[in-house]
């Protein structure tokens, strides 16, 4: 159980609280209340994840053309049993890798605010609950993983516990 007076954790048999002094009676328990600095600290570090994941598929995409173009310039008896109108054109081929390249580093751009976003909220910075939530709208379309992460995100950021905790804290956080 936790005190009234200062939210201390009490044991079940204490008397007075040891936080600040106050007696301890049945109407001066609450139940424990929800961790809210854990949520906050577990969407941080799931936002970073994310864009992670993300940044790690862009680098896959970015050298994978690359490996892609060398498989095909490797076996050039890959498309001998198919119909010459199914061949790619070689100008076609070419365009592989730096496309791809490109591709690559589009997605890793796209990952850079998730990053930005969840050190925010890890900091307690009011634009980092603000970018979160713009992206959270965004991450809706990524199933399954951004969508369980955005619902989560609106969850912890939206909830009135939630936006009350995360108020008072970034308060403190600035000062």
């Amino acid at each position: 159980m936790h005190c009234t007076n200062c939210g201390i954790e009490l044991s079940d048999d204490a008397r007075f609280c040891s936080g600040c002094g106050n007696a301890v009676t049945t109407s001066s328990l609450l139940p424990k209340a929800r961790d809210w600095d854990l949520h906050v600290r577990v969407l941080g570090w799931l936002v970073i994840a994310h864009a992670a994941m993300t940044g790690l598929f862009g680098l896959v995409v970015m050298f994978g053309g690359r490996l892609l173009a060398r498989f095909i310039v490797e076996n050039p008896g890959l498309f001998d049993n198919n119909n010459p109108n199914d061949v790619p054109p070689p100008e076609l081929l070419n365009l592989i890798v730096p496309v791809s390249f490109l591709i690559g580093v589009l997605i890793l751009l796209i990952s850079m605010p998730s990053i930005a976003a969840g050190v925010g909220l890890l900091r307690y910075r009011d634009w980092g609950r603000v970018l979160t939530l713009v992206l959270s709208f965004l991450r809706l379309l990524e199933f399954p993983f951004g969508t369980v992460t955005a619902v989560y995100s609106f969850w912890v950021l939206l909830s009135q516990g939630g936006k009350e905790f995360y108020k008072e804290r970034a308060a403190r956080a600035e000062a």
